[in-house]
């Protein structure tokens, strides 16, 4: 394993903080399209401008500096840069060049074959085919390296993809929609609509941004509801974010439904209505580890979907799937649409959870975010779970 220098903020310049935080915007905009690969952006300088950036746009294609790298390449062509210049560039990159032939080739040999005299990156990549040596290749042939610069912010971004690699289980993520005073639906189970429009829109952005939506049989019997990303419905960023991806197409997440007793059919939509592009798979009692309490294994279900290189989960499910989720430490985020109503005590509570008998079990939440979704609040919170 590679050993990376310490990270010393008196390393990079404020230019060079710059021009990272421009590759990390880049690397955002292949969010709902690049899984299961990482987001990666590329912005490569000379004298203080940019000659050449772009991102990671889908799984299988082209690497960030591939498309940084053409643009230079066609600045060189068109002799307005001379290649021996290329030596004093910089690349600034906020994942380590890939080493290794996947489905595409090395960026690291790219990079060193255009002559890029600098590299510049925020993380070192932990995939156990790149896991430094991609900065040792670079280092090797002569490459200048840095390490370190926004590390934080290049981790945040690639919690899907670092989840999957270092953990071996998705990230999840949990939504609820509640009242006031924390009810998800009335007693009668009726639950359209908690929240307003502008909220449900935002619940677009979030499920197309993940690999695959989860929910439970419970969910499906009272709602049958089809938990697909619906485009037309979602925000207009979305839609300009994927215009910005034009060798990518956007897929559908898979639907994945917890039913342990065996309970559903096709005569629900999101059986029913399951298409190549739009799939869905049943956790049941044939094909899933059963816990102790009769029910499917969680933790087998997210080492399953790991096995299918899911890297993210969107969790839209009731009282109980989302309480034994969070009993078994598989939530990682919580994100809580809260609408200005009251539905009483009578109405449903939002989470079931194991009656706690000290304050040392309770769940904390580290609230990341606090804003207004149209007449909604939306929280969302790391979760953090008591130790030992």
């Amino acid at each position: 394993m590679y050993s990376l220098p310490a990270n010393d903020s008196t390393l990079f310049s404020a230019f060079d903080h710059a021009m990272m935080s421009q590759a990390l915007r880049l690397a955002k905009l292949g969010r709902y399209t690049v899984a299961p690969n990482p987001l990666v952006g590329c912005v490569i300088t000379l004298d203080g401008q940019i000659i050449g950036q772009g991102h990671h746009q889908q799984a299988g294609s082209a690497h960030a500096e591939v498309h940084a790298l053409a643009q230079v390449a066609e600045l060189v062509q068109k002799g307005e840069l001379q290649r021996a210049q290329l030596a004093y560039a910089c690349a600034y990159v906020t994942l380590e060049p890939c080493s290794h032939t996947g489905r595409t080739g090395p960026c690291a040999d790219a990079l060193i074959k255009a002559e890029i005299g600098h590299v510049i990156i925020a993380m070192q990549d932990p995939f156990e085919q790149v896991a430094g040596r991609g900065i040792a290749k670079l280092e090797a042939a002569g490459v200048k390296v840095k390490a370190g610069l926004l590390e934080a912010e290049a981790r945040v971004i690639n919690r899907h993809f670092l989840s999957i690699v270092e953990r071996q289980r998705p990230f999840v993520t949990a939504k609820l929609a509640t009242s006031l005073d924390g009810k998800i639906a009335l007693a009668n189970g009726v639950s359209q609509w908690i929240t307003h429009a502008p909220a449900r829109q935002d619940v677009q952005r979030h499920r197309a941004q993940y690999a695959c939506i989860l929910t439970g049989s419970q969910t499906v019997i009272h709602d049958d509801p089809q938990l697909n990303v619906r485009l037309a419905d979602a925000p207009t960023d979305v839609i300009q974010t994927l215009a910005l991806n034009p060798i990518a197409q956007f897929s559908q997440p898979l639907r994945a439904i917890i039913d342990s007793h065996n309970v559903l059919d096709e005569k629900y939509q999101i059986i029913g209505k399951a298409t190549p592009s739009s799939p869905t798979h049943v956790f049941n009692a044939t094909n899933t580890q059963l816990s102790a309490n009769g029910k499917c294994d969680l933790h087998d279900v997210m080492a399953q979907l790991a096995q299918r290189q899911i890297s993210s989960v969107w969790v839209e499910a009731g009282t109980g799937l989302v309480g034994a989720l969070l009993a078994a430490q598989l939530v990682d985020e919580l994100i809580v649409y809260q609408a200005p109503m009251l539905l009483g005590d009578a109405a449903k509570d939002a989470i079931h959870l194991p009656t706690l008998t000290a304050m040392t079990q309770r769940i904390e939440l580290d609230i990341t975010d606090t804003r207004m979704i149209g007449r909604d609040i939306k929280h969302t919170c790391n979760v953090i779970y008591p130790k030992g």
